[in-house]
């Protein structure tokens, strides 16, 4: 059983799942035709033709109010037509329940993080309203963006939000053992991963992941996860935290930025260079009635939709920023999930951050 067709909508490079990480933890034994076994991912609801099936209904959330019931058509039909942008991809996000304080960008921190007044300050142009359908990034223009590697392949991204931390996607590292977090590194400052000496990136090993413990594979509920790095990074002009927000906006109307290493184009290769593209923010009514029973577990509170035709994230951005400029770049959301890539008929759906904070805010006090 394929990783993707349990989980069509998780913007995943197949590699990081066959065999890499699943090996036999988590993992379920299936009968070939000829009778012979195979280990394989385990999936309640494997897809077989791409059509819809009948799902089991979801136990009740618990950290989760007002959550819409499982969908019976779950997963829909996947989209087969390619359409030609440029960006990055994501699945599903959910949030703390618990209310944020009212305010602008989350500047300091409590003790044990150390989040400085400088976060937020890109490189190059400050060129927030220039809509783009997606283009090489600068040399280190977003100096908070992080690349995500298991066994020295990228498949994720993140965003440096402390000398120590960084806030990336459950779905990343949600079948994730011990052994498997050994082996993942993380690069900051870097522009190609391709190449080793073009930039003076910083290469950190990661030695503790916290995931949302309410987090679902099959709603993408509470897409949330927070790295730790082995030792902290010193800012500089080339690595420097983003801004968290404060207060509960909406940010409908803005155009905000994503920013990856994710595909170019649906079912397509993965850049060198980092990518990024403008999107519009979609009011949740105007998301929900979009995707209707299309969407796992609905489009509800704590999830944020941005994109349009040609432009969106992709395979191999899970886990980036969604990112607004307020004076600051403020993270207001984490690439979560999608049908396909820049489908106008379906924006980007991701992690809303100003739900998450709660959340974040306590994990940063345990580490």
């Amino acid at each position: 059983m394929r990783f993707k067709q349990c989980y069509p909508y998780l913007k995943l490079p197949d590699f990081v799942w066959e065999p890499i990480i699943f090996d036999t933890y988590d993992s379920c034994t299936y009968f070939s035709a000829d009778g012979s076994q195979r280990v394989g991912v385990c999936c309640t609801s494997p897809i077989n033709s791409g059509y819809p099936i009948v799902s089991q209904d979801l136990a009740e959330e618990p950290e989760t109010p007002s959550v819409p019931g499982f969908p019976f058509n779950w997963p829909p039909p996947v989209p087969t037509h390619p359409p030609d942008h440029t960006a990055a991809t994501h699945p599903p996000s959910l949030g703390s329940s618990e209310a944020t304080t009212e305010g602008a960008a989350v500047t300091t921190t409590t003790e044990g993080s150390k989040i400085d007044t400088a976060c937020g300050q890109k490189n190059g142009y400050q060129d927030q309203e220039r809509i783009v359908g997606g283009q090489n990034a600068e040399q280190n223009e977003w100096p908070w963006v992080v690349a995500i590697f298991t066994a020295g392949k990228q498949f994720c991204g993140g965003s440096l939000i402390d000398t120590q931390h960084i806030l990336t996607a459950a779905h990343c590292v949600a079948h994730m053992s011990s052994w498997d977090v050994a082996k993942l590194t993380v690069n900051l400052g870097d522009h190609n991963i391709k190449q080793k000496n073009e930039v003076n990136h910083v290469e950190r090993k990661i030695k503790r992941l916290v995931r949302h413990k309410s987090f679902d594979m099959r709603t993408l509920y509470n897409d949330v996860a927070i790295l730790t790095m082995d030792k902290p990074v010193k800012y500089t002009d080339t690595i420097r935290a983003i801004c968290l927000p404060r207060g509960r906006a909406g940010y409908e109307g803005k155009i905000a930025t994503v920013i990856g290493w994710g595909s170019l184009r649906e079912s397509g290769p993965q850049p060198a260079v980092l990518q990024k593209v403008n999107i519009p923010v979609w009011t949740n009514s105007e998301c929900k009635a979009r995707y209707g029973p299309a969407a796992p577990g609905g489009i509800v509170d704590h999830m944020i939709c941005a994109g349009r035709a040609t432009k969106d994230s992709c395979t191999g951005d899970s886990g980036g920023p969604l990112m607004v400029n307020e004076g600051k770049w403020t993270q207001v959301g984490i690439v979560s999930w999608g049908i396909g890539c820049g489908k106008g008929e379906y924006p980007g759906v991701y992690s809303r951050v100003t739900y998450f904070m709660p959340w974040i805010t306590k994990n940063l006090k345990k580490n």
